[in-house]
């Protein structure tokens, strides 16, 4: 794995961490596929309940690193206009499939937020399950200003979280945002002050870690991918994937705590 995204795992909690600081984390190839790889490690660490995602040196990540050049270059197409509308496709689909990867992490992933989200380090963190930032981190989607389209989901993955009327205003317009109108927007969970956002994150990290991993992993996959269907074929694939849980030791061990407790609760009154 390159050394610009590391990966600690201290069950039950791991880390991601974007490890290009003195350019604001911003992405190249080598980190798309580094990120691919870090979830690839996370999931293969079975006793992983949660990752939290973070950017070094204080920012989370400044979008695309233009002066590491073209992530198609990167990828090996010729940039000439005639050969690299032919095989465009193929590049962009295998960044949007590390991007996928992070998403599809087995486990809740929980996005760190600092200083900078911006271009596909936004589009990156619309791919965590959860978006914590800190007071002012500034967020943007400026590829329209670039003339080009926001191709890693931003599209996609916007809208079903903050709504479409205001995903296409902010994708339209390039506007800069502040945490705080990220919050408002529904773009973040949470916004805290910069100093202590790191435990925060743990602290969320740690109460989501309490809770049964079969049912939270099952839960993540039945909202991930019954969002966007309509409702009965939402509801169809919610009941398939309890069907685990609800077969698990998991489930009996905690209906018998909450039974124990509601008990004591009776008790004391």
């Amino acid at each position: 794995m390159t050394d610009k995204v590391q990966v600690e795992l201290k069950a039950p909690i791991a880390t991601i961490t974007l490890n290009k600081p003195e350019r604001l984390n911003a992405l190249d190839v080598e980190m798309w596929e580094g990120l691919a790889e870090a979830a690839e490690a996370v999931d293969a660490a079975n006793d992983v309940r949660v990752a939290i995602l973070r950017g070094a040196g204080g920012a989370f990540c400044a979008g695309l690193d233009v002066k590491a050049g073209s992530t198609l270059s990167g990828l090996g197409v010729d940039n000439s206009p005639a050969r690299a509308a032919a095989g465009i496709r193929r590049p962009l689909g295998h960044l949007q499939e590390c991007f996928n990867r992070v998403e599809s992490c087995r486990v809740p992933v929980i996005a760190a937020l600092e200083r900078v989200c911006i271009g596909g380090g936004l589009e990156l963190a619309l791919c965590c399950d959860i978006r914590l930032a800190a007071e002012g981190t500034t967020f943007s989607i400026p590829e329209a200003r670039l003339g080009i389209v926001p191709d890693m989901g931003g599209t996609q993955r916007l809208p079903r979280i903050i709504g479409v009327g205001p995903a296409k205003e902010l994708i339209y317009s390039a506007r800069r945002i502040d945490a705080r109108e990220a919050l408002r927007l529904g773009l973040v969970n949470a916004v805290h002050p910069a100093d202590e956002l790191s435990a925060r994150v743990a602290d969320l990290a740690a109460e989501i870690a309490t809770s049964a991993p079969l049912a939270v992993q099952a839960a993540k996959r039945s909202i991930n991918r019954g969002y966007w269907r309509d409702l009965s074929s939402g509801l169809a694939l919610e009941a398939d994937e309890a069907t685990g849980p609800l077969l698990s030791d998991d489930r009996k061990l905690g209906m018998r705590a909450a039974a124990e407790r509601t008990r004591a609760d009776f008790k004391g009154r």
